[in-house]
């Protein structure tokens, strides 16, 4: 028997233990009879006994990363905090500008401890990183993984070294356009609406790429 978890299907132990991990004391329709004998599912087991990439995507999800870092004990590369201000209008319409501070953090995680119980030629042994920051409304916490190589290479370090990057330059990293670099005139961030005005005589490429640290502390005018 089968569970079918995120449009994927665990062998039904598994997917089981995956739906508690998930709901935690809400039981899961169907499996209420059982719920409180179900044990979740830690990530060192995940690293064990799922090895299909897809598969384990969808039990990192449902773990969560803050549970995962718990496990894992990853390494703090590059703390930067920016100094910013915003302006929105109440329901009342009135302006309001709101100074304050946004601080991100970059992670780095051992290859062998991410990819432990997974075929090297599927997965690597490379280090994995991760960015983390707040949500400016909610002060929710939220992390992105990113491509450590790709930073640096976004940011003109041509030597590709990973532990060079910056927690600023991760966070630019996740924003993507087809605008050139040096044709935006403002980027406007709501959420996970990112908002990026073009100049005037700029057109749009067919290359998409990624922002960089500069673009990103110079560029970004609004955010909520």
């Amino acid at each position: 028997m089968k569970i079918i978890v995120n449009n994927l299907a665990f062998e039904y132990n598994i997917g089981c233990r995956l739906l508690k991990t998930k709901y935690g004391n809400k039981p899961f329709n169907g499996l209420e009879d059982i719920w409180e004998d179900i044990e979740p599912l830690t990530f060192k087991e995940v690293t064990k006994c799922i090895t299909n990439i897809e598969q384990r995507r969808v039990a990192i999800n449902c773990i969560g990363l803050e549970r995962i870092t718990k496990e894992i004990n990853p390494t703090l590369v590059n703390k930067k905090t920016l100094k910013k201000k915003t302006t929105w209008v109440t329901q009342e319409g009135e302006m309001v500008t709101k100074k304050f501070s946004d601080t991100y953090e970059l992670y780095r995680v051992e290859g062998e401890k991410w990819s432990k119980g997974i075929d090297s030629k599927i997965w690597g042994q490379s280090d994995v990183y991760y960015v983390k920051f707040k949500d400016t409304s909610t002060d929710r916490e939220y992390m992105i993984w990113v491509d450590a190589r790709s930073v640096a290479q976004t940011n003109k370090d041509r030597t590709y070294d990973e532990d060079k990057i910056t927690a600023t330059q991760a966070i630019a990293w996740t924003i993507q356009t087809n605008i050139k670099e040096g044709d935006i005139d403002c980027i406007v961030r709501q959420g996970d609406c990112i908002l990026i005005k073009k100049k005037k005589w700029a057109s749009n490429s067919n290359t998409i790429r990624h922002l960089t640290e500069n673009e990103y502390k110079e560029l970004l005018v609004l955010e909520s």
